[in-house]
């Protein structure tokens, strides 16, 4: 047993777990990945075809903000997975929100549907992200926001190739895959913390030693 590992973040030799025992409640909690992949894609469609038919920005502040919004999610990605899903507390609310986002998934890592956020809880979260981009770029967020609901989808597709799939001889991916694999099964609670990329990693210095020290992807 890797001693860096501890019993709450645990890989369990059971594929699947359970976090509720009330049947309907657990169902919420579980979701195939196709579901949450065509939501956030066609509601990122949906605000994009409304940025360029219905908003006064240029097709190019679109384009612009649309891949500020996307790049933005890596950094997001970084930041909700190292200090929201894996900062040390003491508070038994928080360690139990931290199980249910996230511990659940670090004890079941094959677990195929818990690899990404079941629809309802992402509904309430894009909705806050959504809302906080309003505030603070009004109109440009409708062109912002999709962008970084795409990263989403990204990531959460990559994050299930990497739990499901073979690591494929392609070498960026490859990279990807082995470094998601030590955050997983020796570093969960200091590095490897990115999983669409690794340069927040890099630029934060949680890369492992063991991970490929050029940063492709």
């Amino acid at each position: 047993m890797n001693r860096q590992i501890p019993t709450h973040l645990m890989p369990q030799a059971a594929e699947k777990g359970e976090l509720f025992h009330n049947k309907s409640l657990e169902k919420l909690t579980r979701t195939s990945i196709e579901v949450p992949v065509m939501m956030h894609t066609m509601i990122a469609v949906a605000f994009l075809y409304f940025a360029f038919t219905n908003t006064i920005l240029s097709h190019g502040s679109i384009i612009l903000l649309f891949f500020s919004g996307l790049i933005f999610w890596t950094l997001a990605e970084y930041v909700v997975h190292r200090w929201g899903y894996h900062t040390h507390t003491t508070l038994k609310w928080w360690l139990d929100l931290q199980h249910l986002a996230h511990g659940i998934h670090h004890q079941y890592p094959r677990d195929p549907k818990r690899l990404a956020m079941p629809p309802f809880p992402a509904l309430l979260l894009i909705s806050l992200f959504f809302g906080l981009f309003w505030l603070i770029g009004e109109i440009y967020s409708i062109a912002f926001f999709p962008g970084f609901l795409i990263g989403y989808m990204l990531y959460i597709s990559l994050h299930y190739a990497q739990h499901r799939f073979k690591t494929p001889k392609f070498q960026p991916f490859k990279n990807l895959w082995k470094h998601h694999a030590l955050h997983h099964y020796k570093y969960p609670e200091t590095k490897a913390f990115g999983v669409s990329t690794r340069l927040w990693d890099f630029v934060f210095g949680t890369l492992p030693n063991k991970s490929p020290s050029r940063i492709i992807f």
